[in-house]
C-alpha cells in the first residue's frame, strides 16, 4: 500500500511511558495437567425409509390399532333418540316446559318443548302435530290449539325435601289429573323429551310406554317430542309404531 510503520525512538511530548515488565525464566513455568473426560458415543438413528412421525402422529396411530370389540356397537335410532331426548340425571337441575292441548272429545295431548323456542319452530311443531292427528283419525282441518302451560320449576328456588324428580313428578301428576276432571279424556298423548322418565309406566305394564292410568281413568300413550322429530326426521318412524295402539283406540270409538 506504500506505508511504512514508523516507531518513534525518542518520548513524544505529552505521551504516558508503558509501564515496565518483569518476567521470570521459563524453568520457573509450572506445567498445567488438564483432566481427560471420556464423551460416550451416541449411536444414530438410521432411517431406512420414510419420514420420522411426530407424537401426535403415533399417537393417532395407536388409537386406530385399538381392536373394534372393545366398543359397544351403536345404532342409528340410539344415537337418534340419545342426541334427541336426554334422560333426567338426579345431580342436575330440572328444567321443563309443557302444553297441554285438548284435541277430542276423547283425546288430549301433552307437549315438550325447550324452553327458548322460537316463535317458528312453535308454529312447526303445531303443524306436525295437525298432521300426527290426521293419521290418526282425527279431523284437524280447523282445529284450533290453545294450549295450557306447566313450566318446572313452578317458582324460582323451590325446592323439596323428595329430591327434584320426585317433586315434579308429583306436580305434574296433579296437573294431568286436574285436566282430566275438567275435559274427561280417554287418551293422553304424551310428546316427551326430559320426562320421559316422570311418565314412563311401571314394570308390571306389558307396554311401559301405552298403559292406562288409574287414579285419572284414561290411557297414556308415550312417545318422542315434537321438536326432536322436527330435529331427526327419521325418528317419525319410530313414533309412528308407538302410536299404533292408540291409533286403533280411535277407531274403535268411532
Amino acid at each position: 500500500m506504500g506505508i511504512d510503520i514508523y516507531y518513534p525512538r525518542a518520548n513524544l511530548p505529552g505521551a504516558k511511558l508503558s509501564p515496565a515488565y518483569e518476567f521470570g525464566n521459563d524453568g520457573d513455568l509450572q506445567p498445567v495437567e488438564i483432566p481427560q473426560t471420556n464423551i460416550p458415543e451416541v449411536g444414530r438413528q438410521v432411517v431406512h425409509s420414510g419420514k420420522l412421525k411426530s407424537p401426535v402422529q403415533r399417537l393417532a396411530k395407536s388409537k386406530l390399532n385399538t381392536k373394534d370389540e372393545d366398543k359397544p356397537a351403536v345404532t342409528l335410532e340410539e344415537t337418534l333418540i340419545t342426541k334427541a331426548d336426554s334422560p333426567i340425571e338426579e345431580s342436575s337441575d330440572l328444567r321443563f316446559a309443557l302444553r297441554y292441548y285438548k284435541v277430542s272429545e276423547t283425546v288430549a295431548v301433552l307437549d315438550e318443548y325447550p324452553l327458548q323456542q322460537s316463535s317458528n319452530a312453535t308454529q312447526e311443531s303445531e303443524v306436525l302435530l295437525k298432521n300426527i292427528l290426521g293419521a290418526l283419525g282425527i279431523n284437524a282441518d280447523g282445529l284450533q290449539l290453545n294450549p295450557e302451560s306447566f313450566i318446572w320449576p313452578l317458582a324460582e328456588g323451590f325446592t323439596s325435601n323428595a329430591g327434584d324428580a320426585v317433586a315434579a313428578k308429583q306436580a305434574l301428576q296433579g296437573f294431568l289429573l286436574g285436566c282430566g276432571q275438567k275435559d274427561g279424556f280417554q287418551n293422553l298423548l304424551v310428546f316427551a323429551g326430559l320426562i320421559d322418565d316422570l311418565l314412563i309406566g311401571p314394570d308390571s305394564e306389558k307396554d311401559r310406554r301405552d298403559y292406562k292410568i288409574q287414579n285419572i281413568d284414561c290411557f297414556l300413550t308415550l312417545t318422542h317430542s315434537l321438536h326432536s322429530m322436527l330435529s331427526f326426521p327419521q325418528l317419525k318412524k319410530d313414533v309412528w309404531h308407538q302410536l299404533q295402539a292408540l291409533h286403533t283406540r280411535i277407531q274403535e270409538n268411532k
